[in-house]
């Protein structure tokens, strides 16, 4: 191959090795729960409270004996402020009625896990978010990631040093996600897994400079 021609090809074979770096820093993934398994709970706002609806054997889910709890709560007491939670086929879909400001938990029991082992952090995948909804992460029931606000479709990423107490994450055996927003606000989500990020930008921007760097030194052999 001369230099001319490796030259062309350098970009592409540059980018393909940083995707399959990226896919095998993925590799050790678990799955807490990629929502294939049906469930709702549904809360019409007639009285006070909440309505909660468990799985006590789920599927979709790398965790051992694991069971799965959703707790709907519409705001107010009037009939049809309604907020429902529903899983299946890949989705977790939160819908609250148009006078509803209603929260949504999901809550997951299982046998103790070395989280660690897996990853640094939790990510949710976000396929639809209205603007104003709050999520808290809390894990072993005390360590939270503190209240944050989505601000579009993004997935939402936290590692585990971002809670008050990481060190549950060494013998997890119970993980809890909080929602809360304004009136009329929903939610779909496709998967909540353990991860290790990957600095995509900062890997681009590597290769990137290999490239620029490739580049410079071709130029000046052909100019010497």
């Amino acid at each position: 191959m001369n230099a001319k021609h490796f030259h062309k090809n350098l970009a592409p074979l540059l980018l393909s090795l940083g995707l399959a770096l990226s896919g095998q820093s993925q590799a050790g993934i678990l799955t807490l729960d990629n929502f294939s398994h049906a469930q709702t709970a549904f809360d019409d706002g007639s009285s006070a409270g909440s309505t909660s609806d468990t799985v006590s054997a789920l599927t979709g889910t790398d965790l051992s004996n694991a069971s799965r709890t959703f707790i709907a709560q519409a705001s107010g007491t009037a009939s049809a402020n309604t907020t429902e939670i529903v899983s299946g086929g890949n989705q977790l879909i939160i819908s609250n009625d148009g006078r509803s400001a209603g929260g949504a938990s999901i809550l997951w029991n299982f046998d103790p896990l070395d989280l660690t082992a897996h990853g640094n952090g939790i990510l949710l995948e976000v396929l639809a978010i209205d603007l104003g909804v709050n999520v808290e992460m809390v894990a072993n029931g005390t360590s939270s990631s503190g209240i944050k606000t989505f601000t579009g479709n993004n997935n939402y990423l936290v590692s585990f040093s971002d809670f008050t107490n990481p060190a549950v994450f060494a013998s997890l055996h119970t993980f809890r996600l909080n929602f809360t927003g304004p009136t009329k606000w929903d939610g779909q989500f496709r998967l909540l897994t353990t991860t290790t990020p990957v600095p995509v930008p900062a890997a681009f921007g590597l290769m990137g400079s290999a490239l620029l760097g490739f580049i410079a030194v071709s130029r000046k052999k052909r100019l010497s």
